[in-house]
């Protein structure tokens, strides 16, 4: 059943991706109705492909890859909302959607019984990988807001604006986004790895401190805490900011996704007594 959700989802997803060009193309100044209702049940079946299983496990079903790339794309969707509510920017979509309809392809080429296989059991590891995809959600609005500004930004200083500079957000407003969406991501991402030391103080043995997972999260946080601190003191704003948050995500998906494999106890493919 989880399966099938989850290709209603792609389909739906599908069909309100293709909705949402027409709007930016005519340069509408909110997105058609039928688009957002199509996006809202997609989220809704995305859901549901987690929430029945959870229900029957009582575990957060997040067992590999896919079904973890499949959780940050809800996350991403439900951010997507959050923000077109607040900004109205009709091109968002464009930005965030096409890599949810691919993150939540891939999570259905997979077996009907992984979703429903134990996950994250414990409230420590619950809150832990809440707390790090929330972060991660953060950060793509980051990284979102840094490509916009970035493409406004030479659309302003070219001499003949191009099709994107009537519908992209002002600079402001990609400012106040990039921002907003940094101080949220951070306290998520200490908060998971905080509650992470803490499980795996109790739960594993040996220098668990130098999985390569951990210590690729503490660099990741760190150029996070950098970028924070510089953009809070002012010394880092603009196009260099914009570089250093496209850099910082593409560290979050090599974090996410590359380290995992190399992990031998906080990966994707989970050895006796680790953290799938």
């Amino acid at each position: 059943m989880q399966i099938t959700f989850l290709w209603l989802a792609v389909a739906v997803y599908g069909v309100g991706i293709s909705l949402t060009v027409p709007s930016v193309v005519r340069r509408r100044a909110s997105l058609h109705p039928t688009s957002l209702v199509a996006l809202g049940l997609g989220l809704g079946l995305h859901a549901a492909a987690f929430v029945f299983p959870a229900m029957r496990t009582l575990r957060l079903p997040i067992t590999d890859v896919r079904t973890a790339l499949s959780f940050f794309a809800l996350l991403v969707t439900g951010a997507f909302f959050f923000v077109y509510l607040r900004y109205r920017i009709t091109a968002l979509g464009l930005f965030m959607l096409p890599l949810v309809f691919v993150l939540t392809l891939i999570s259905g080429f997979r077996p009907e019984d992984s979703l429903a296989t134990a996950g994250f059991g414990t409230r420590w590891l619950l809150v832990h990988t809440a707390s790090i995809f929330l972060g991660y959600t953060g950060f793509f609005l980051t990284f979102v807001a840094a490509v916009m500004y970035l493409i406004q930004e030479r659309e302003l200083k070219s001499k003949r604006p191009k099709a994107f500079y009537y519908r992209l957000p002002s600079l402001e407003v990609c400012e106040e986004l990039y921002y907003r969406s940094l101080v949220f991501g951070l306290p998520f991402l200490s908060l998971g790895i905080l509650t992470g030391f803490v499980w795996a103080s109790r739960a594993w043995k040996g220098p668990w401190e130098l999985d390569p997972k951990i210590l690729a999260s503490l660099v990741t946080w760190l150029i996070y805490l950098i970028l924070f601190s510089t953009r809070l003191s002012g010394s880092w704003r603009g196009r260099r900011a914009a570089y250093v948050a496209i850099f910082a995500f593409a560290a979050v998906m090599m974090t996410f996704v590359g380290v995992s494999v190399l992990s031998s106890q906080h990966g994707y493919f989970p050895k006796p007594g680790g953290i799938p």
